[in-house]
Order: C-alpha cells, then structure tokens, then sequence
C-alpha cells in the first residue's frame, strides 16, 4: 500500500500553516529572542506614540547609547526569566510578577514629575527612601533608574499582550498601576506631613487601607493567570471618605 506525500507548497499544506499557528500560538512557549525583538519594536514604536510621557522615555533611552547598552542588559535579564520558564502558564506569571516590580520601580520619579514636588519635600522624599546616599547621588540614580524601568513597562505590557495573548497586561494591569499611583502618592504625602498639620488626620488613615487594597489587586492578577475562565474580576475596593 502507498502513501501519499504532501506536497510542501500545495494547497492543503498552506492551509495547515495558516490554521495550526492560531492553535499553537496560545500554547507554544515564548523565546527570549522573540521577547527581545518585540521589546525593541515597541520601544522604537513608543518614540513616535504621541503621547508626551511616554515618547520622552523612549528618546532618552534610544538617543543616548550609554543609556540604551545599560537599559537592554537589564531588559534582558528580566526577559531571560520570562524564557526561561518551560510553560505557557508559568511565563505568563514570571512576566506578570516582572510587569508589577516595574510598576513599583517606576512610581517614585514619577511622583516627583507628576507633582511637581522640588525644594525641601524632594529632598525629604529622597531621604525617606535612599538614607543610604547623598541627594544629588540619589536623585541622578533614580532618574535613570525610572527611564529604564519605564521603558521596560512599556515593553513588559505590549509583550504579553502580542506574544502570551493574553490581555491581563491591558486593562487589568493598568488598574493595578493606577491603584499602587495612589497609594504610593498617598504614602508619601503622609510622609510629608507633620504631626501637628490637619491633614494629617485626613491622610494617614488612607495609607495602611491602600497598601492592603494594593495586595488584594496583586493576588487577584496573579490568580487569573491561572484561571481556566479568564475572566477578569476586579477587586471591591472600599470608598474612602
């Protein structure tokens, strides 16, 4: 009995490559070249976004080649974790995990810049957190610091979204950023404030209330990639006030 070879380049062979992709696509494990070649697309993308913030990330890092060998040896540690796990599943969770540790490296220059905090409160907030250095030592550090890891982000998001498939890294990762914003902003007010100041009664209540609603949201995104339905469930948050 024969058997019938087919063809590479005929008609049911091109069909079986169109179709066996989708299937696969949201199965295969994802390779550390492929996350950084989509990192390095979204990070050129990004610098023409026409969204402000975002396009000065991008230019700082790609016009300075100091700045970008620094930021790719870093984004390729975090995307050698990512590659490293052998499931699906598990590299979903390792970018999740890497995706909010960006989030949290991020958040203090973006404090500074958002509230136009300058003079003795930067210098307080810098103290607060790096007793450990000088301020100028600090501030220069941090900068780049939030650059690196801000274009990182950006890269983290977009490619669990084009690669893992997967849209916890649309709006449910943006939610938790927008929860730890003011959280972080609210901590750091209450840091600034002194004992005797009104506010103070209003804020500091706020803090330990946030910080536990912040946890509630990460156990939450860390659950769903591993929910067989995947659908995302946001936390109940209390309202303050």
């Amino acid at each position: 009995m024969s058997t019938t070879r087919i063809d590479a380049g005929s008609t049911a062979t091109r069909l079986l490559r169109l179709v066996l992709p989708v299937h696969d696509a949201r199965s295969r494990i994802v390779s550390h070249h492929q996350l950084m070649d989509e990192s390095e697309r979204r990070l050129c993308s990004a610098a023409h976004c026409g969204v402000q913030t975002v396009e000065t990330v991008a230019a700082r890092i790609l016009d300075n080649a100091r700045e970008y060998h620094r930021w790719e040896d870093e984004h390729a540690s975090i995307m050698k974790r990512i590659a490293g796990e052998r499931r699906r599943e598990t590299q979903k969770i390792a970018l999740l995990d890497a995706s909010l540790a960006l989030v949290h490296r991020k958040a203090f220059f973006e404090h500074l810049r958002d509230r136009q905090i300058r003079g003795d409160a930067r210098r307080r907030l810098v103290s607060l957190f790096f007793s450990h250095r000088d301020y100028e030592t600090a501030v220069v550090a941090e900068h780049g610091n939030y650059l690196r890891s801000a274009a990182s982000y950006l890269c983290s998001s977009y490619v669990g979204r084009q690669l893992l498939l997967d849209e916890i890294f649309d709006e449910p990762l943006t939610q938790y950023e927008d929860l730890y914003t003011e959280y972080f902003r609210t901590f750091c007010d209450s840091a600034l404030l002194c004992d005797s100041d009104p506010m103070a009664a209003c804020v500091r209540p706020l803090v330990l209330p946030l910080k536990r609603q912040v946890n509630e949201y990460r156990t939450a995104l860390l659950a769903l990639t591993q929910s067989t339905s995947g659908i995302w469930r946001r936390p109940a948050l209390p309202r303050h006030g």
